[in-house]
């Protein structure tokens, strides 16, 4: 459909849509559209378009996707001034972006990108928002560097990413403080002057607060911006507002935002896995030219097959593999067993050995695990799934679209379908 928009006439758009401007000029997040331009509105995402002329645009909308019209601003104010305050200190900035669930901070982060390009810094953006990634795939945080005005986080290039190996920080939060350090790290050593440090939504508890003040000290940023509607993030900033090294600029959510369902972030998940994963073909590596991480397995000896025989007899299981390490007994059985008869049997060996770590594993237990994987320099290439470990054979194969060397593969805490379907959680050091 065509669309007639006279001047300072704003509407709002929720995806799946397709937004092309014919006649004029249209304001979005920092960014001027003109005749020609078009942007792309994904599914369960919202975007604020305002006629800076009379203009007229092509509007087509996929299945669930809407328009509305407003007279108003649904933009806070409050975001342009912030803008210009934060662009103002001194370079290198690095700014943390913190917030509930759907309250704008990628919105936010996406209108200071713009911003910032326009008045020529080089700009950075950390996404360190595991479950809705914009930049690099789910499960990781990734760092990419603003070339051009955007409209979403995810048009950014990946420069980098670190793998956490879960689409939640609860239970990772070392892995989740140790990625965005390094991604700061690297967006300073390429001399970016601005820094922009978007997190996840997860503010309510003592492991939220655990993550979110480790990231403050650990990132030391010169500006918290926090978007909240009644002080909702509040018991995270009042210990650190008297201290002179922060800048807290607090402010309002953007208006009419779109609140997703954990249905439909599941949905948009699975669409980036299944879209990542398109191309795989699965490969094999030997687990003795290859390193694991976060994995018991292949950081022990392999049991010989007379230690292996007497926890057999000991346990009155038939097992197929066995690895010791000072602090840790991984054992593998031949055929699966329930759950409360685990639980027992690790008790049982806790005690036997006094390794501080038992896993019991069955057979095939590993197919469908997510891993993220590395080259020899320890820069991440790209994700996988496990689909079998032989360990008569000691080799791994991997279903990845990644066709580079590989020589470090992180082992993460989600099992995922062929097609990218999520299957279920696990805790970390599982395998």
């Amino acid at each position: 459909m065509k669309l007639n928009l006279s001047k300072n006439k704003i509407i709002k758009v929720e995806g799946p849509a397709f937004v092309n401007v014919l006649e004029g000029r249209i304001y979005v997040l920092g960014r001027e559209l003109t005749p020609k331009d078009s942007t792309v509105v994904p599914r369960s995402k919202v975007m604020i378009f305002k006629a800076v002329e009379n203009s007229i645009l092509e509007l087509k909308l996929g299945e669930g996707g809407s328009f509305e019209e407003f007279d108003e601003i649904l933009i806070p104010s409050e975001w342009k001034l912030s803008a210009e305050k934060i662009l103002n200190f001194n370079k290198p900035i690095k700014i943390l972006v913190l917030g509930d669930v759907d309250c704008g901070k990628s919105t936010f982060c996406t209108f200071l990108a713009n911003e910032s390009f326009s008045h020529g810094y080089k700009t950075a953006i950390i996404d360190n928002d595991l479950g809705q990634s914009d930049i690099g795939p789910p499960t990781t945080i990734g760092l990419g560097f603003v070339n051009n005005y955007i409209t979403l986080l995810s048009e950014i290039p990946l420069q980098d990413a670190f793998f956490v190996g879960s689409n939640s920080p609860r239970n990772f939060i070392d892995r989740v403080i140790i990625g965005a350090r390094k991604m700061l790290d690297k967006a300073l050593k390429n001399s970016c002057e601005i820094i922009i440090v978007n997190t996840s939504g997860w503010i309510a508890g003592i492991g939220a607060r655990t993550l979110k003040i480790s990231l403050i000290l650990s990132l030391n940023p010169n500006v918290i911006v926090a978007i909240q509607r009644a002080g909702e993030l509040e018991h995270i900033l009042k210990p650190i507002q008297n201290l002179n090294m922060f800048n807290i600029i607090r402010m309002p959510p953007i208006r009419s935002i779109k609140v997703r369902s954990k249905s439909e972030r599941k949905l948009i998940r699975e669409s980036a896995y299944m879209k990542y994963l398109m191309k795989s073909k699965v490969r094999i590596f030997s687990l003795d030219k290859v390193g694991l991480l976060y994995s018991i397995l292949g950081s022990g000896f392999p049991l010989s097959k007379k230690d292996l025989k007497s926890f057999e007899s000991l346990l009155g299981i038939p097992l197929i593999y066995g690895e010791s390490s000072p602090d840790s007994l991984l054992l593998v059985l031949s055929s699966p067993i329930e759950d409360e008869d685990r639980i027992s049997l690790i008790d049982f060996l806790k005690k036997k050995t006094g390794k501080e770590t038992v896993i019991l594993l069955s057979r095939g237990f590993e197919r469908g695990v997510l891993a993220g994987l590395y080259n020899g320099e320890g820069s991440f290439i790209g994700l996988g799934i496990i689909k079998e470990i032989n360990f008569n054979r000691r080799t791994i194969e991997i279903s990845t679209p990644v066709r580079g060397e590989i020589k470090l593969i992180a082992i993460g805490s989600l099992k995922l379908s062929g097609d990218g379907k999520e299957l279920g959680k696990l805790p970390p050091w599982i395998l």
